[in-house]
């Protein structure tokens, strides 16, 4: 889906969005049935709790700098392909609430992806791919995987 403005053997190499530390759980994605589904066939059941009406990981007890790595990532990424959850699929970008409330579009300023990228670059991409559309919709039909706000992200739309 990002494929234009990240290629996979840059995210293939950090893999920095699929490892969470105890500061940053809520950024877990949330798994629609058919992703856990898929997953259950790939032999992987991990712990889940309810996200809405869908479910995300149950975070473990970490501290510090200890890591939980996603179940399904492997020495050259996910192992999900085509079935990873939409919360993967659209990274760096997240819905997400800004400070009044309102769901917007913004992107990780942490991925070192986006680093390259101005606000107004990043707003060209998503509007001539047409997911800045997609992405609110899904956020309409998919309250769970609006994220609360963070100053960790840019808000772009």
């Amino acid at each position: 889906m990002l494929r234009k403005i990240l290629s996979p053997d840059t995210c293939a190499a950090c893999r920095l969005c699929c490892g969470f530390d105890c500061t940053d759980t809520w950024e877990f994605p949330v798994l629609p049935p058919e992703t856990v589904k898929a997953m259950q066939e790939m032999g992987v059941s991990p712990k889940l709790t309810p996200a809405g009406t869908e479910q995300t990981f149950a975070a473990p007890p970490l501290q510090g700098e200890e890591l939980f790595l996603c179940p399904m990532l492997s020495d050259t990424g996910c192992t999900m392909g085509e079935q990873k959850p939409f919360d993967c699929k659209i990274w760096p970008f997240r819905m997400m609430r800004d400070l009044s409330g309102r769901v917007r579009i913004a992107a990780a300023a942490y991925c070192p992806g986006m680093e390259r990228y101005t606000d107004a670059q990043l707003v060209a991409f998503l509007k001539e791919e047409g997911l800045d559309e997609q992405l609110l919709a899904y956020a309409d039909a998919h309250p769970a995987h609006v994220k609360p706000y963070s100053d960790q992200y840019r808000f772009l739309l």
